[in-house]
């Protein structure tokens, strides 16, 4: 053997990764996936419990993805029990304190309840602060009440459980995040969690039932919030919810209070309403200064009141930036364009700031032309103006649509770089997309 074949093989018996720094070591770790942490104890001694003490546990949709593979339904629910064994035996190994915990349970495995209240004590003796249970299974479990003694949680995202507020509950007192999707609250459950958090930042509230009633009176500090609420819900109340920035509201019904007070703050706006509604009832007239991103869902412009509310709307938003807006669809509605264009203000350069414009027609145009010219002739930096249309499938449609594309080209732009975009749907059911520069 020569001398440098030698000095190779001493080099390769060199251990290189148990000198690692911590923050090297804790960079390899976060990419790793749950078990492959766990088989790095076999890399040297030093290495054996480091991944027993990293802070963070995410048993998510790629961790139940390893189980599942290639196989059908059947043979993953056989390792239902191999699976609750697991994420008890990492809970028992890992030493010190954990940070965040990623529970994704998967649509075909059905835990027993047991398994999760241990898991929810065990997490809350460890300083949880950051919490994720998605409950994508059929089954929707009741939270166990250990969560709340959680009492450094800081965010929390629960999906599809039952849920009851002990009376023993002290709070929250340092959460900032908390998203709750179909979640079924008993009586005075939400207005309890809601008024446990007084330095909460962001909440939303997806799909949820068992609530009559939302009332962030008790949230000066929440920032961000959305709603998605059913038919039951009676009142929103955003009187004293001075601090919010984003806001998102899909209602059903008149029954939002404080909405038109704390509007001049808002910089992103989503509303949705009934299609019996309309937004002239809702936003009353107020200066939007602070408004970047605005978007309007089911808009009924067939009413000339509505269309000429929502020119107001977008005149009072002088710093607006991205304009999204869906209008509602009347199946009695007969398409055509109408002869008559309802005559706007367009000389007045009130959307300066306007780079972006979305507008989706379902079937109905009246009045949608008048205010794509108002937007066109008022968008001094418009980029792109995008114009959706859902025709259905009739070749009568065909003229139509060449009538509005000829309407487009001809239409005044503020904007030299503005150009203009049709999509539609072919009978063929493709998709078909125009460019008008």
């Amino acid at each position: 053997m020569t001398l440098s074949n030698k000095k190779a093989n001493c080099g390769d018996q060199i251990d290189r990764i148990s000198d690692f720094p911590s923050n090297v070591i804790d960079g390899i770790l976060e990419h790793l996936n749950i078990r492959d942490r766990a088989r790095t104890s076999i890399l040297s001694k030093k290495w054996r419990y480091i991944w027993t003490s990293f802070p963070r546990l995410e048993f998510d949709k790629e961790f139940f993805d390893l189980y599942d593979g290639d196989s059908d339904q059947e043979d993953f629910v056989d390792h239902k029990p191999n699976i609750s064994r697991f994420i008890t035996e990492v809970l028992l190994l890992h030493n010190g304190p954990i940070y965040k915990f990623t529970l994704f349970m998967h649509r075909h495995f059905n835990i027993k309840i047991e398994f999760l209240v241990k898991w929810i004590l065990f997490l809350s003796r460890k300083g949880v602060k950051h919490i994720q249970l998605v409950n994508n299974t059929y089954h929707s479990y009741r939270m166990p009440s250990h969560l709340f003694s959680c009492q450094e949680l800081t965010h929390v995202r629960i999906r599809h459980f039952n849920m009851s507020v002990p009376p023993n509950f002290r709070g929250f007192k340092s959460l900032l995040h908390l998203h709750l999707e179909q979640i079924k609250f008993e009586l005075g459950a939400l207005e309890s969690l809601i008024s446990g958090c007084p330095l909460l930042e962001e909440l939303c509230i997806l799909n949820c039932s068992g609530y009559e009633c939302v009332d962030l009176s008790a949230s000066p500090t929440l920032k961000v919030f959305h709603i998605e609420y059913n038919h039951a819900i009676k009142s929103i109340c955003l009187e004293k919810a001075n601090s919010l920035i984003d806001l998102t509201l899909i209602v059903y019904r008149d029954g939002v209070s404080g909405l038109n007070n704390i509007l001049p703050k808002v910089q992103r706006l989503t509303m949705g309403l009934d299609s019996k509604m309309l937004y002239a009832d809702v936003i009353h007239p107020t200066p939007l200064i602070c408004l970047k991103y605005l978007k309007l869902s089911t808009v009924n412009l067939e009413q000339r009141e509505e269309l000429l509310h929502i020119v107001s709307v977008l005149k009072s938003a002088s710093n607006l930036v991205e304009l999204v807006m869906e209008t509602c669809c009347d199946k009695d509605y007969k398409t055509e364009v109408p002869d008559h264009a309802e005559e706007l203000d367009c000389s007045s350069y009130c959307l300066n700031q306007l780079l972006t414009v979305n507008i989706k027609v379902k079937t109905n145009f009246k009045h949608v032309m008048s205010l794509i010219r108002f937007i066109l002739a008022n968008s001094s930096s418009l980029k792109t103006l995008t114009l959706d249309i859902d025709l259905g499938y009739k070749k009568s449609d065909v003229p139509i649509l060449f009538g509005i594309s000829r309407d487009l080209l001809w239409m005044e732009r503020a904007s030299q770089r503005a150009h203009v975009e049709v999509l539609h749907q072919r009978i063929d059911y493709d998709f078909k997309d125009y460019r008008y520069y």
